[in-house]
């Protein structure tokens, strides 16, 4: 492990790594500022060492930014008077001015790999390439916690809108459908999913580029009893773990969607497509999940989904993939949406081009 240090004091900041694996930091306070600091002059040190070319990086923000995720701990300790001679004699000459306390800062042994790992562009595997053309369903960006945002679409104006009236940004991005780091931020799982296919390979290249974002491809089978969602994380096996639950979930409730298409003649007719909407200009099916505004509402469909009896299967790819497979019975579906107290599912008749589509509608 790596125990980076710093010199910090009023006059300047200056990292150093001391006795090759330990090093400690020299602090004139314990102000929140310093300490964020901290993290960056000890990343910056240990990456010019182990990076070459790192000091004049291009991206040597983003890549302290990603690295500062790695600190294992950061302690405070008051200075020891009988601290090291050459300790003591690079705080005087270096600093000109006198530290009061020590932090210890610990980085994993091999943290310049890791962000090295994280940052270096991932290409989308060619399989899934080939699926989006005629099955993607929706394009969801998901950042390394595992949250999933929403990338616009044809009819992104509405969402556009919606965001503005939250204060999230003035304009947001749909002709080329990519959100602003400030709007990712914020937008939660929300009440609209849409694709732009052609699109595609260009939005997730800038994500895997320069928002360490990965790429999720959501496409429903042709088999109308099955859905499947493919998962795609390029280059990042190690996440998927902490990203599975939250993609089954959602895996499930695109396949109620899906079958509840094949029962739309038990609900209430809905209309489809109101205030000039157009509907979607690719063949296949297209299910839109509208109204439901933040994840209470998604756990209000999984409440629903739990009645149900699924059966999952999850297949993990060479490419560093994960398919989930979801079969629900259609009869089981229909009574559990009949019973379903918070959610009105209104069925869409096909359009002229035979496309079908769903919503789901919060009452």
């Amino acid at each position: 492990m790596w125990i980076a240090a710093l010199l910090i004091s009023s006059t300047g900041l200056r990292a150093q790594l001391v006795n090759g694996q330990q090093a400690e930091v020299l602090v004139s306070d314990q102000g929140a500022s310093q300490r964020s600091s901290a993290y960056w002059l000890a990343l910056d040190e240990i990456l010019q060492r182990d990076l070459p070319g790192f000091e004049a990086n291009p991206q040597r923000k983003e890549v302290l930014n990603e690295a500062t995720k790695y600190v294992q701990s950061f302690r405070y300790k008051r200075v020891d008077p009988l601290m090291s001679e050459s300790l003591l004699a690079t705080r005087k000459v270096r600093e000109g001015a006198e530290a009061t306390s020590v932090i210890q800062i610990t980085f994993p042994d091999n943290v310049a790999a890791l962000v090295q790992q994280r940052l270096a562009p991932q290409p989308l595997v060619e399989e899934t390439i080939e699926e989006v053309e005629s099955n993607v369903l929706a394009l969801v960006a998901v950042d390394q916690d595992g949250a999933q945002f929403i990338i616009g679409g044809e009819r992104g104006k509405k969402f556009q809108s919606r965001m503005v009236q939250l204060g999230v940004a003035n304009s947001l991005d749909f002709e080329f459908p990519v959100l602003d780091d400030a709007d990712l931020a914020v937008i939660q799982p929300t009440d609209i999913l849409y694709n732009q296919v052609d699109r595609l390979e260009a939005v997730m290249a800038r994500y895997d580029t320069t928002r360490r974002m990965t790429g999720a491809l959501f496409r429903l089978s042709a088999d109308a009893w099955q859905s499947e969602w493919r998962f795609s994380v390029p280059g990042y096996p190690e996440r998927m773990a902490t990203l599975t639950t939250a993609t089954l979930d959602e895996a499930l409730i695109t396949a109620i969607s899906e079958l509840a298409n094949k029962e739309a003649d038990n609900f209430a007719a809905g209309s489809i497509y109101q205030n000039g909407d157009q509907p979607f200009q690719r063949s296949g099916v297209g299910v839109r999940i509208e109204n439901i505004s933040n994840l209470a509402d998604y756990k209000n469909v999984l409440s629903m989904l739990r009645t149900i009896d699924s059966s999952v299967v999850t297949e993990s790819l060479e490419s560093g993939a994960t398919v989930f497979r979801a079969k629900i019975d259609s009869s089981v579906l229909r009574d559990a949406l009949s019973r379903q107290q918070q959610l009105s599912p209104l069925p869409f008749a096909p359009d002229g081009s035979g496309e079908l589509g769903f919503r789901f509608q919060t009452r």
